[in-house]
């Protein structure tokens, strides 16, 4: 890691790091709306006069990467875009694994309602238009595995191969019960979850196999689906959904340069740290603060760094926890400081 540049995009995520020999990597590209995430995403281009060379996504959240999928169907084009590599937390084995995916996709279906529902799919699909149709090549990520682009490696942090912890089992087994309770109330949501799960398309998802998202992009070739206005019982169970979703998110971190943690829980943050001081990595050069600065675990103070970076708007700006202000030099956050420019790494 050569610099960051971590964009004002208000409550949501968009970061370019520029490595030792001159890559540009994109972590997230996402903000309070997707207009605002398309600016932040063409300042940090812009900034280092330079396209992504390779795109990291940190959990499948709307405010992580909706600025992509205004990218692709806007006017403006970069005739050089090249995103050759894109990178994602792998969704781990745990019980009742084929029902999340089940239910996540309906409920994608209900809020995205242009969109397919395959969280992976509608990513790629968006990517390849960017790069006039060549598609980028995917690699899903767990921990242990390394992120290499360029000179620099990047070590997955989180999420596991797999999940039996019951703390976490039961976030997400509270989540699936909000989605059966909102689904006997709505009649439309139900439909919609007949439809996904007649139509097989979370069953492809888990083949992995190029040729099932082949057969998902002809199926909704012809597919119109609307957007609504969501009953709040379906609102509460998209809520919940999304908050079992952040136990998934993807951390990594970069020898002693960067910290990255993602939009990970208490409970993911500890293990985290955990396995930092194991390997002797408790100081970073940045650090970039869980859930844009509004998730803390004690175990944090075991880690020190010259600077951590929050991204927040005016909603998560209060929710900040000053306790990272306690283990950095220098804590800056988006809200307060707009745009934040990195230099580079001594």
């Amino acid at each position: 890691m050569r610099s960051i540049y971590l964009a004002d995009v208000g409550d949501g995520f968009c970061m370019g790091i520029h490595t030792i020999l001159g890559s540009l990597i994109q972590v997230d590209c996402g903000g309070e709306n997707k207009k605002v995430a398309f600016e932040g995403f063409t300042r940090t281009i812009n900034f280092y006069n330079n396209v992504p060379d390779a795109f990291i996504l940190s959990h499948f959240h709307v405010d992580h990467y909706n600025g992509l999928l205004y990218t692709s169907i806007n006017p403006f084009r970069y005739p050089s875009f090249r995103i050759r590599e894109v990178y994602y937390p792998r969704i781990p084995e745990f019980k009742r694994k084929n029902e999340f995916l089940l239910k996540l996709f309906t409920l994608n279906l209900a809020v995205f309602g242009s969109e397919t529902g395959v969280m992976e799919y509608d990513l790629l699909r968006t990517i390849t238009k960017l790069n006039n149709g060549k598609p980028p090549i995917k690699k899903p990520l767990s921990k242990g595995e390394l992120i290499k682009i360029n000179g620099s490696i990047f070590e997955v942090l989180w999420p596991p191969a797999e999940i039996t912890e019951e703390k976490v089992l039961s976030v997400i087994g509270k989540a699936l019960d909000d989605f059966d309770k909102a689904m006997e109330e709505d009649k439309e949501l139900r439909r919609l979850y007949e439809h996904v799960e007649e139509e097989g398309i979370f069953r492809d998802y888990l083949s992995e196999e190029e040729s099932n998202l082949e057969r998902i992009n002809e199926h909704y070739k012809s597919e119109k689906l609307h957007k609504r206005e969501l009953p709040k019982i379906v609102k509460k169970a998209n809520k919940s959904l999304r908050e079992a979703a952040n136990h998934l998110s993807l951390a990594f971190f970069e020898d002693n340069r960067l910290l990255f943690l993602g939009d990970t829980e208490k409970f993911e943050i500890k293990r985290i740290i955990m396995d930092l001081m194991l390997k002797e990595r408790e100081n970073f050069y940045v650090l970039v603060t869980s859930h844009h600065g509004t998730h803390w675990h004690k175990s944090l103070e075991n880690v020190k760094c010259i600077y951590s970076l929050s991204s927040n708007g005016k909603k998560l700006c209060p929710k900040f926890r000053s306790e990272y202000k306690e283990i950095a030099c220098c804590s800056l956050a988006t809200f307060i400081n707009g745009d934040i420019i990195i230099p580079i790494f001594p």
